[in-house]
C-alpha cells in the first residue's frame, strides 16, 4: 500500500510542477509587473507636476520634457536600463494628458 501512495505521490509531483509553471508563475509576474508600472506612472506624474511648477510660463515645454526625462533616467535606469526612452515618452504624455485634464 505504501509503494502505491509513493507512486502516486510521484506522479503528481511533475503535474504540480507543470500547473505551477504554466499558470501561477505567470500569473505572479504578470501582478508584479502592474505594480511596477503603477509606481512608474506615479513617480512620472510627480515628476510632471514638479516641471509644472519650476517653469510657469508657457513656452517652455522642450525644457519641462527634457527635465522630466532626465531625473527619470536618473532615478530608474541609473545602474541599468529599467524603462526605454519610449517608454518613458508615454508615461510622460499620459501623466501631461492626466494632469491638463484635472485642470
Amino acid at each position: 500500500m505504501d509503494e502505491k501512495i509513493f507512486k502516486v505521490i510521484m506522479t503528481l509531483i511533475p503535474v504540480l510542477g507543470a500547473i505551477v509553471t504554466y499558470f501561477i508563475v505567470p500569473f505572479i509576474k504578470s501582478n508584479m509587473d502592474l505594480t511596477k508600472l503603477n509606481q512608474y506612472k506615479e513617480w512620472v506624474s510627480l515628476a510632471v507636476k514638479t516641471a509644472e511648477m519650476l517653469w510657469t510660463e508657457t513656452g517652455h515645454g522642450e525644457d519641462k520634457k527634457a527635465y522630466v526625462i532626465k531625473t527619470l533616467n536618473n532615478m530608474l535606469n541609473a545602474k541599468k536600463t529599467v524603462v526605454t526612452q519610449e517608454q518613458l515618452n508615454l508615461l510622460i504624455e499620459a501623466a501631461v494628458l492626466e494632469l491638463n485634464k484635472n485642470k
